[in-house]
């Protein structure tokens, strides 16, 4: 009996063996992570929820010979949050490439991926942050932005615009590009104001800048302030025409701009339209298809790494159609839609 026993279990042992062997052969390679850095509560949090339905709905829609992982951090819109999260991310998580999706969260985290050596890839028209290595920026040009949004301004017959614009850095992007452009278009900027984000209450400016009786109101900010500028713009002048580089369209009130035109990165796919409308019953949003593209394209990178950039963004089937490699800035171009 002992002997059999012994036998027994002998061979289980060098089954086992074998299994673990079979085992260690079979296992994929490693799994590539990437470290997201989103406002996923706060006041901005719908902003970092239509990026994480952009970012899942990779997995079923490209890249399935890929084996990835996504780690979330909520940074709340805060840089200081943000700080905290891209140290974490690199340091705990060990993750081997970076997301973000605004251009204060992405020059925050430029300096600490340069130096962990550790490919970021944010979305903004702001490419100051990729002077600094492992850095780049999907986004269309500054100045191909503002051009094409005043081109359709022109189109429309509109010619003097009051500009306000939020003190920050992508609005001051804008409005310097709106200032050098606007001859060309024969355009003539007869109110250009600041608002400081965290205020409530414009109704004073707004007057001042009825007064210069302007044909189009171009509002450069994010929500909640652009929400709060329309709200009092269209109590003092409910017939007031108001454009956007995009803000609309990342509004969480967009019933507040029906029918009214803004830029937008545009997706030109319609069968992706179409597959993420039939899995979150909603039409697409920017950030959901910019946060995709985003992510496609982070993932054609870390595959194709024994090739040259340029040719991965090249032959990449972006939904926003061409992409092309600018320095260390990806550029597409984008598209003026109306606000159904």
């Amino acid at each position: 009996m002992k002997k059999w026993l012994l036998s027994l279990c002998m061979v289980l042992a060098l089954t086992a063996c074998k299994d673990e062997k079979k085992e260690e052969t079979q296992t994929p390679k490693d799994t590539i992570k990437i470290g997201i850095i989103l406002p996923l509560t706060g006041a901005n949090s719908y902003m970092g929820s239509q990026m994480q339905e952009g970012y899942e709905f990779v997995k079923e829609y490209q890249h399935p010979d890929i084996s990835y992982e996504l780690i979330y951090f909520d940074d709340q819109q805060s840089p200081a949050k943000a700080a905290v999260g891209v140290k974490k991310l690199i340091e705990v998580d060990k993750v081997d490439a970076l997301l973000t999706g605004t251009s204060q969260t992405a020059s925050v985290v430029a300096d600490i991926a340069q130096n962990a050596k550790i490919i970021h890839l944010g979305i903004s028209s702001d490419n100051r942050f990729t002077e600094k290595d492992y850095n780049y920026t999907m986004a269309p040009d500054a100045i191909d932005e503002s051009s094409v949004l005043l081109q359709y301004v022109q189109n429309q017959g509109y010619q003097k615009v009051a500009m306000i614009s939020a003190n920050e850095a992508f609005a001051d992007l804008v409005q310097g590009n709106m200032n050098k452009l606007a001859e060309k278009y024969n355009m003539q900027i007869v109110f250009d104001e600041k608002i400081n984000l965290g205020a409530t209450d414009y109704r004073l400016l707004l007057h001042k800048a009825e007064q210069t009786n302007p044909d189009i109101y171009l509002l450069q900010s994010w929500p909640p302030e652009i929400d709060i500028l329309t709200k009092q713009l269209l109590e003092i002048n409910p017939n007031a025409r108001i454009t956007s580089l995009y803000s609309f369209f990342i509004s969480s009130n967009p019933e507040l701009y029906k029918g009214r035109f803004c830029l937008n990165v545009g997706s030109k796919d319609e069968t992706f339209k179409k597959a993420f409308y039939q899995k979150y019953g909603k039409g697409l949003e920017q950030m959901s298809a910019t946060a995709y593209a985003q992510l496609s394209l982070m993932l054609d990178i870390l595959k194709n790494k024994d090739k040259a950039l340029n040719e991965t963004i090249e032959k990449n089937n972006s939904i926003f159609g061409k992409l092309i490699l600018d320095n260390r800035s990806i550029r597409y171009q984008p598209i003026v839609e109306v606000m159904e």
